[in-house]
């Protein structure tokens, strides 16, 4: 039996009614990098999450060293030797590079902590990741791949046995990705243990000693880098069976362009961005972590500025710098992060659906409340979202209704263009089911929608078109009636 550092042994895990991991049996051996590939959802996030301490199994066991370990805490598993480089910039911003990536790992006197010592260590580690980032420069003012190189360096300043790199490349530049692979097969050859988890199926093929398959929670294969290629990889991760669906009733006749845009870029983001959407369509945007999805949205309502390319909105060119301007032309967004971004959580039901029109509803005394609560019911009641009263706070409604409530706001404005991003995310399945077809029957009533989401088969049930980013470009589009998840898959990993 192979000796492996750490192993777990029929791990599940569940959040609530959610099966996130199935059974899962995998481990590595120290001197390995062991990848771990699945599509988004597939519970990749969350079995590193156990490892690291985050969570904890519902069922199964891991060991470490072959002893049975418990973690309660990530403490726990960093003192196992065991230290994680998440996706999620997880720094302190006020702090410097040097603090942050010292943070856990601080060098200790019997009288406290001796900082020359530990900013010495910080830049020591920091040297190993990227020579060329300021070691007393604020944090906030570090770009994303800096943040992401300095979020590596402090897993790596734990001096744990073994490292966790969760998508630790997608906002890295090809001469940032290389020095830290070099350093990965440095730490592998000198007897570390390596997960690492990546979309980026080359660099896989090219760093890993073993490939473990992971698909809707359930370990489904074991793959040799040396025997096995893209082709099977992807054939393993969306299923053999991914294009057996029954027809949606999508139509690919549409009438005039709505919203053309035209090689919009953004440095350090996407470039050349260039589609055309029509009156009642629903175009999808997929694409895996790091391919510049939700960027392009939120530069298409000004959140963040374009440097170059033009945006096209009723066959007028617009110069979209503010939300305002986006909102102005009929185009609104849905963020992916709705409790942070789109939702007021102080404010009522009624409150946050009539908050984009609260002048419509102002008269010489004041807000016509009577009016704005008659409007809202009476989209309570089309949509349907399960409310006790508008008047109840918005943060007493699941997580789909206050999606709901979100969508009602911009219909309430007549908008015309929708631009969704991951609009069912963390919403139960008949909620999901519920959205889907909310949108199809607003878009055959002549609304069009930009669809952003991670998930390959929500894209190919409710969109026409299907726009496909990599690394912040067009890869391809497909129409939703031909393609399969396999064929996104191909297209989203080129």
């Amino acid at each position: 039996m192979q000796s492996f550092f750490f192993e777990a042994r029929n791990v599940s895990k569940s959040f609530g009614v959610v099966q996130a991991l199935r059974d899962v049996s995998l481990g590595a051996a120290p001197g390995e990098v062991h990848a771990v590939i699945g599509e988004n959802g597939a519970g990749k996030s969350t079995l590193m999450n156990l490892f690291c301490g985050r969570f904890r199994p519902t069922s199964g066991q891991l060991f470490c060293n072959g002893a049975s370990v418990n973690f309660q805490t990530p403490i726990d598993a960093q003192n196992a030797g065991i230290a994680i480089a998440p996706q999620e910039i997880n720094l302190v911003p006020l702090l410097t590079v040097a603090e942050n990536v010292a943070l856990g790992a601080h060098v200790t006197t019997p009288f406290g902590i001796d900082w020359k010592a530990t900013r010495a260590s910080a830049m020591e580690n920091l040297q190993k990741i990227d020579e060329t980032i300021d070691p007393d420069a604020p944090v906030s003012t570090l770009s994303k791949a800096q943040q992401q190189l300095v979020q590596i360096a402090r897993a790596v300043a734990t001096d744990a046995r073994m490292l966790i790199f969760d998508e630790p490349t997608a906002a890295l530049t090809q001469r940032e990705s290389d020095r830290l692979f070099a350093f990965i097969r440095h730490f592998r050859d000198q007897g570390g243990t390596v997960f690492y988890i990546s979309h980026r199926l080359e660099e896989i093929l090219a760093l890993a000693d073993r490939i473990s398959v992971l698909r809707d929670g359930a370990l489904v294969g074991e793959l040799d880098p040396a025997k096995t290629d893209k082709n099977e990889m992807v054939r393993l991760m969306a299923g053999r069976d991914v294009g057996e669906r029954e027809p949606h009733g999508i139509s690919r006749d549409h009438g005039e362009v709505v919203l053309r845009v035209d090689g919009l870029s953004r440095e350090g983001e996407f470039s050349d961005i260039s589609f055309e959407l029509r009156r009642g369509e629903v175009l999808g945007v997929a694409g895996l972590m790091g391919s510049g999805r939700t960027e392009v949205g939120r530069c298409l309502f000004g959140v963040t500025r374009a440097h170059s390319g033009t945006v096209e909105v009723f066959g007028s060119e617009r110069r979209i710098s503010h939300p305002a301007d986006a909102i102005a032309a009929g185009l609104v967004y849905l963020p992916e992060e709705r409790k942070q971004d789109g939702i007021f959580p102080l404010l009522s039901i009624a409150e946050n659906m009539g908050i984009a029109t609260m002048g419509k509803w102002s008269g010489l005394l004041g807000l016509r409340h009577s009016d704005l609560l008659r409007e809202v019911e009476s989209y309570i009641r089309r949509i349907p979202i399960k409310v006790g009263q508008a008047s109840d706070p918005i943060t007493s409604l699941s997580g789909g209704n206050q999606q709901k409530v979100i969508l009602a706001r911009w219909l309430l404005r007549e908008s015309r263009i929708l631009i969704l991003d991951e609009p069912t995310r963390g919403i139960d399945v008949n909620a999901k089911l519920e959205i889907q077809a909310l949108l199809r029957g607003l878009a055959e009533e002549g609304l069009s929608i930009v669809y952003i989401s991670s998930e390959l088969q929500e894209v190919l049930d409710v969109s026409d078109r299907i726009l496909v980013m990599h690394e912040g470009r067009v890869k391809g589009t497909e129409f939703a009636d031909s393609a399969t998840q396999e064929s996104l898959l191909a297209l989203a990993m080129s």
